[in-house]
């Protein structure tokens, strides 16, 4: 039972480090791109950052907490 606990663990974070890395990829891109207005990007992908990294943390945390202590 442990084992799957660090298995859900450990893909939750992998994922959390695939969004963060594509959204830092994709706030780059905009920002160097001359046609985008950076005041949107600000706009758009602060929100979004907050809330992925937010509902991860909060996954991983339940996670820790429920488990048992032997």
């Amino acid at each position: 039972m442990d084992s799957n606990k660090q298995h859900i663990i450990k893909i939750a974070t992998w994922s959390l480090v695939l969004v963060v890395m594509a959204m830092l990829a994709m706030f780059v891109f905009a920002i160097l791109d001359p046609t985008v207005d950076d005041e949107k990007v600000f706009s758009i992908i602060g929100p979004a950052f907050q809330t992925i990294v937010g509902g991860f943390i909060g996954l991983i945390t339940g996670i820790k907490i429920g488990q048992d202590e032997d």
